[in-house]
């Protein structure tokens, strides 16, 4: 599988910053668009076995800033955050690894999931 990081929901000023830390660790950008949200992730990220959907997303959820990395070593995803760390993204909440259980998940779906799972590890879902 090609490296590859598709990026969900950034603005122009630090989908730029992420392009420069991907040419700086060779790594291919896709910057995912609202319409693509309910693309399976596997699909974009160029799995011949995952196939597209055709309808385009038209809604509003979904607003965070994600990352999902896609033919990352341990070592790759290591330099990675660290020059997210180090550069001027400083952090990205969302972050995910393809794997053979999200590949076939729609882009909203996965920022959905991770969403719940980051709210549960801050303690914003602490009394339900």
């Amino acid at each position: 599988m090609q490296k590859i990081i598709l990026a969900y929901n950034f603005t122009p000023e630090r989908l730029q910053a992420l392009k420069l830390i991907c040419m700086m660790l060779r790594t291919q950008l896709r910057a995912v668009t609202r319409e693509e949200l309910l693309q399976p992730v596997g699909y974009l990220a160029g799995l011949p076995e995952v196939a597209s959907v055709s309808e385009a997303y038209s809604g509003d959820e979904g607003q965070e800033e994600m990352l999902l990395m896609c033919g990352f070593s341990r070592q790759d995803l290591d330099r990675l955050l660290a020059a997210i760390k180090k550069g001027k993204l400083r952090q990205v909440a969302l972050k995910a690894m393809l794997t053979p259980t999200n590949c076939t998940w729609s882009g909203l779906q996965l920022l959905q999931e991770l969403s719940q799972e980051h709210a549960y590890m801050h303690g914003k879902n602490a009394g339900k």
